[in-house]
């Protein structure tokens, strides 16, 4: 219950934490996809589990692959999301001055 709430909680900073609609719209997706992975790979198995319909060390490979999958997984987010925040940011032109950065040099 408490990793439920956590997510759910990790889900909603990691979307509220975006500065774009393109971040946004990517995290958003994101977080559809690990819900819908925690469910498919974590949450059926273990129902089965308990139920007896599958064995208790099926259940624990379901588990380890929901870690295979998501270290990959959150490495790309993590790259995309950078990417898209560089594209947002304005960038200046070799050469030009900010303003006030002749006062840092003094």
């Amino acid at each position: 219950m408490i990793g439920i709430i956590g997510g759910i909680i990790g889900s909603c900073f990691s979307i509220k934490n975006t500065t774009t609609p393109a971040e946004r719209s990517l995290m958003v997706k994101c977080v559809v996809a690990v819900w819908a992975a925690v469910v498919r790979l974590i949450g059926v198995p273990l129902a089965l589990s308990i139920a007896g319909i599958i064995p208790r060390w099926a259940y624990w490979a379901f588990f380890a692959s929901f870690f295979v999958v998501m270290g990959p997984a959150v490495y790309w987010v993590n790259r995309r999301q950078a990417e898209l925040r560089k594209e947002a940011r304005p960038t200046t032109q070799k050469g030009a001055s900010c303003e006030g950065a002749d006062n840092l040099r003094q």
